[in-house]
């Protein structure tokens, strides 16, 4: 089995220190975020520059890749629901293959989302939100991902290729968000040949006080089920702790390797 992929959150247009250093075009500020998440053991870096300031998603974007590639060797998930800042991004990436996140069923978003990873050869986060909004069960989640695969067939983009996230919602909520979560997880990986996933842990603890223990705990049972990736903080030690634990206790990880590398290079050392 292969170790859960982590892709970083941090560079985000939601959080406000990022919202400033995107409208101001803070390059120093992107740099060193970029360059801590990397350190810290991440695969990828989710790049959202979406701050509601203007009209500037796509040249902001531009922006981002640039400098972040400039400073890490690992490559970027570009991250936005406009498909000219999508692009923007896409182009700008020139190290490494970039992901394409992400893609859903509503309408508008599929045939252009699909047709970029196509053009671009990317990987895609793809999400089973149909036009009538987050289906409530695992198994019709499951079908909208089954639709998804067969429109990303069309364009010879294979499951391989294609990451799943089956959606978290808050445990605060509704006490069953988080096994329905993990059962479309199961269901994902048992019925899509090939099919990978991931989930961002932060919202199924969102409203609830101590709420990293409550993602990290997440975060194991998700592993357990069969998970991929995780979208997560990579400066979060403790988290990561958790992570490299859980693989070597499900046998991702053989011989426990990779839990002894990250041991010996202080990552796990909170």
């Amino acid at each position: 089995m292969n170790n859960i992929l982590v892709v970083g959150e941090l560079i985000n247009g939601t959080r406000k220190a990022v919202k400033e250093a995107v409208i101001n075009h803070d390059d120093q500020f992107i740099k060193d975020l970029a360059r801590q998440q990397a350190e810290a053991g991440a695969d990828y870096i989710d790049v959202n520059v979406a701050t509601g300031h203007g009209d500037r998603e796509a040249s902001d974007m531009e922006w981002a890749a640039k400098l972040i590639e400039e400073v890490v060797d690992i490559p970027l998930a570009i991250d936005s629901s406009d498909p000219g800042a999508m692009e923007a991004g896409l182009k700008t990436c020139s190290k490494n293959t970039p992901m394409l996140n992400s893609v859903s069923a509503e309408p508008g978003r599929l045939d252009p989302f699909l047709s970029l990873a196509a053009t671009y050869n990317t990987p895609v986060v793809a999400l089973p939100i149909k036009d009538s909004g987050i289906p409530p069960s695992a198994e019709e989640r499951l079908e909208v991902c089954k639709f998804i695969t067969e429109e990303a067939a069309k364009r010879n983009i294979q499951p391989e290729n294609i990451y799943f996230d089956p959606l978290v919602l808050p445990l605060g909520v509704d006490s069953e968000n988080p096994s329905i979560t993990m059962d479309t997880i199961r269901k994902i990986k048992q019925e899509i040949n090939g099919a990978k996933t991931l989930v961002g842990l932060s919202n199924v603890s969102y409203g609830l006080p101590n709420r990293k223990l409550l993602n990290q705990i997440f975060l194991a049972l998700c592993i357990q089920a069969g998970l991929d990736a995780a979208l997560l903080n990579p400066n979060d030690r403790s988290t990561m702790a958790v992570l490299k634990a859980t693989e070597a206790l499900t046998g991702r990880d053989a011989m426990c390797m990779n839990y002894l590398r990250a041991y010996r290079q202080g990552l796990l050392k909170d």
